[in-house]
């Protein structure tokens, strides 16, 4: 009888031995080894950790450089006086813009153009140093002004535009085409001074802002 209960005990050990205590030898183990996860599903845990966020600079675009052309330039006027006493205005324009130039400065003078001979480069006008141009275009004041049309003293001038390298010349001829610097001839160079500098006061073009440093500075954005 003994001898089988220590048969039966021995052939117990012999079966637990096969099957060892897990749980006792996960609580006084000192080191556990990592978890290792099936490959499908390392993915997928791995797809659903969001990703940190990164830091992205964005530069502001600067603004393209930009080349000055002569309608960005203010064009200059400048009555000149040679040694034999000839006087010309000068513009510092090429004919072609000096040509539409002279024509608006006649018009906004009332200066009454009777041909234009742009093969010649010649305005040909009819023009009264004592006449007064219409101020207010009254009915009375269009009145004086047709009367003094009627007794005035008009007569023909030709205004001659002579083409440099980087000028044109404003020149007052009679109606021989003989150069005139002084009484009548003198006055109309004025007038047409004093008109072209009114328009060019009139089409001055407001300044462009230029960018702070700031809106230079590169900006910075979150994804």
């Amino acid at each position: 009888m003994l001898s089988c209960l220590l048969l039966a005990v021995s052939a117990c050990s012999q079966i637990k031995s096969y099957f060892p205590d897990k749980e006792k030898d996960y609580q006084f183990k000192t080191e556990i080894p990592e978890l290792v996860l099936p490959p499908d599903l390392s993915r997928n845990e791995t797809a659903k950790s969001p990703s940190p966020p990164v830091s992205v600079s964005v530069e502001s675009p600067l603004p393209e450089p930009t080349v000055a052309t002569d309608e960005d330039q203010q064009i200059h006027v400048e009555r000149v006086i040679y040694d034999g006493g000839a006087t010309r205005l000068r513009v510092d324009r090429s004919f072609a813009k000096t040509w539409p130039i002279v024509g608006k400065a006649l018009a906004r003078e009332a200066i009454e153009i009777i041909a234009r001979n742009k093969p010649e480069n010649m305005y040909i006008v009819m023009y009264d140093p004592g006449e007064q141009k219409i101020t207010d275009e009254s009915f009375w004041d269009e009145i004086r002004f047709v009367f003094d049309k009627l007794g005035g003293n008009e007569r023909e001038y030709r205004i001659k535009l002579a083409e440099y390298e980087d000028f044109t010349e404003v020149i007052v001829l009679d109606e021989n085409d003989k150069p005139l610097s002084e009484g009548a001839g003198l006055s109309l160079l004025l007038q047409i001074q004093k008109g072209i500098e009114d328009d060019l006061a009139e089409s001055v073009p407001t300044p462009v802002p230029v960018p702070s440093s700031d809106d230079r500075r590169p900006k910075t954005e979150d994804r």
